[in-house]
C-alpha cells in the first residue's frame, strides 16, 4: 500500500507558476529552466522571430497602444499551430479581441547563457498559446458567400 501511494505521489507533476505580465518581469529570474504560465496578455507582434505576449494599461489619449509590458515569445521553439494562427492574426502591436490568451511555456535567459551580466531579458520557450477568444469573421467573406447565393439564383 505504501509504494502504491508513493507510485502516485512520484506521478503528479509539478505545479506550474501562474504569473501575469508585470509578475514575469520581476520574478523571471526565479524561473529560469522552469515551466511558467502567463495570464491577462494580448499576443502582438507577431512575425517569423516569434510574438509578445503584452499588457496594456488605459491608454491616455484615445488610439494610442499604452504598454505595461511584454514578455517575449521564442518563434523557433514555439508549438506550430499557436505559432501559425499568431502570425496570421496578431501581426501588429494593437490590443485586439482575438489575440487575448494565455500562454505557457519554459522561462529562458538568452544573455544569461551567453555570459552577459546585468540586466535580463527573459523570454519564453517552447511557448504554447492559449487562445480566449475566436477570431472575429471577415466581413468580406460574409458579402462574398451573400453574393455567390443571389448570383445562382
Amino acid at each position: 500500500m505504501a509504494r502504491e501511494t508513493k507510485a502516485r505521489h512520484d506521478a503528479a507533476p509539478a505545479p506550474v507558476a501562474t504569473l501575469d505580465v508585470a509578475a514575469f518581469q520581476t520574478q523571471a529570474a526565479q524561473y529560469v529552466g522552469k515551466p511558467v504560465r502567463i495570464e491577462g496578455c494580448y499576443i502582438t507582434s507577431a512575425n517569423s522571430g516569434g510574438a509578445d505576449c503584452a499588457a496594456f494599461r488605459i491608454a491616455d489619449l484615445p488610439g494610442q497602444v499604452d504598454w505595461n509590458g511584454a514578455v517575449p515569445l521564442d518563434g523557433p521553439t514555439m508549438e506550430e499551430s499557436s505559432f501559425r494562427k499568431a502570425q496570421q492574426i496578431c501581426g501588429d502591436t494593437g490590443k485586439h479581441e482575438q489575440c487575448q490568451a494565455e500562454v505557457s511555456g519554459v522561462v529562458y535567459d538568452p544573455f544569461g547563457d551567453m555570459g552577459v551580466q546585468g540586466q535580463r531579458n527573459f523570454e519564453l520557450r517552447n511557448a504554447r498559446i492559449h487562445w480566449l477568444a475566436e477570431p472575429a469573421p471577415h466581413k468580406a467573406d460574409h458579402r462574398h458567400v451573400g453574393n455567390e447565393r443571389s448570383a445562382s439564383r
